[in-house]
């Protein structure tokens, strides 16, 4: 009798152990260290995150993706600054607005976004850190003159109501890097064909400025098929515009875009001193080979294993 006592009060005991183990491992909060809130139906969005996980690949910090695009996510802002979230990673102009809206007590990294575009936080918050898309026209043609050297005659489309710099410092600037440069001025879609139409016979190439009031799917063909019919060939600010009839794009590599930013995480979160605004470290350059042919030009090609450099057919 003693025996089966025993051995009763010890299931009891056991039993007692086991749900109070696991009482406790329930309450634990298991939070994310790190929250990316980015709008995952973009490619160039998916790229970043890509990056941003591969630079967390080797630590314990746990990654979480918002995704914008998900039922809820908008109406569940709250949960950007779980509770054990050390750093919040916004991806894009809506990302940053919404993030900056609830003003989260954690560090904001605003990443993948233009500086010229208008409104992207919060006048009560700024971000501890910035990386930005925009490429610095001195790069542009540093890559130009790898692939197209004796095209100095730069034309740039340029919309004042967003463009950072003015004319007169793209033209000082191009001067210094042994190019001519002639600045349109376009500051609605209405303008844009007469501003591209005022460079005939006056530029090699064509620089279009990153610029979402300018450049849609509704301006972008009309665009195009001007650039071809005047002979007037484009640098296009992403992958897609060369594909769409750009005779080449120049972009940054929106994978170490990611990987950049969550180096930057990295650095607040072990509390080490970062720049408050960055550019993007890597451009990649895409040739569309049908418009070249189209308008007569060759480009010298960079070495075939340089990942930078695509060949569109």
């Amino acid at each position: 009798m003693r025996a089966v006592c025993f051995c009763w009060k010890a299931a009891l005991l056991t039993g007692w152990l086991a749900a109070g183990c696991t009482v406790r491992a329930e309450s634990r909060p298991v939070a994310p260290a790190i929250t990316i809130v980015a709008n995952a139906s973009v490619e160039a969005h998916r790229a970043a995150i890509e990056g941003i996980r591969s630079a967390f690949s080797g630590t314990t910090l746990d990654v979480r993706v918002v995704d914008l695009t998900a039922a809820g996510e908008r109406q569940g802002s709250e949960r950007f600054a779980a509770p054990g979230t050390r750093v919040i990673i916004a991806v894009g102009t809506d990302a940053i607005q919404l993030v900056t809206a609830e003003r989260p007590e954690v560090p904001v990294i605003s990443t993948m976004i233009l500086r010229s575009a208008p409104a992207t936080t919060s006048p009560s918050m700024s971000p501890a850190a910035t990386i930005s898309l925009d490429i610095p026209l001195q790069t542009m043609l540093a890559r130009m003159k790898q692939v197209f050297p004796g095209k100095t005659r730069l034309g740039i489309i340029r919309n004042p109501k967003t463009a950072s710099l003015a004319a007169g410092a793209l033209q000082a600037q191009a001067e210094q890097q042994g190019f001519t440069a002639r600045v349109v001025e376009c500051s609605g879609i209405e303008q844009l064909l007469a501003a591209l139409q005022k460079l005939k016979g006056e530029v090699d190439f064509i620089w279009c400025l990153p610029d979402g009031t300018l450049y849609n799917s509704a301006t972008i063909k009309p665009l195009i098929l001007s650039s071809i019919e005047n002979r007037l060939p484009l640098i296009g600010f992403s992958e897609g515009f060369a594909r769409a009839g750009a005779a080449i794009g120049i972009y940054p590599d929106f994978h170490d875009v990611g990987v950049q930013t969550g180096q930057t995480a990295q650095q607040i979160i072990a509390g080490q001193p970062i720049r408050s605004a960055e550019g993007p470290r890597k451009v990649k350059i895409a040739v569309n080979q049908s418009v070249l042919r189209l308008l007569g030009l060759r480009y010298s090609p960079l070495p075939a294993n340089n990942p930078d450099f695509v060949v569109l057919q």
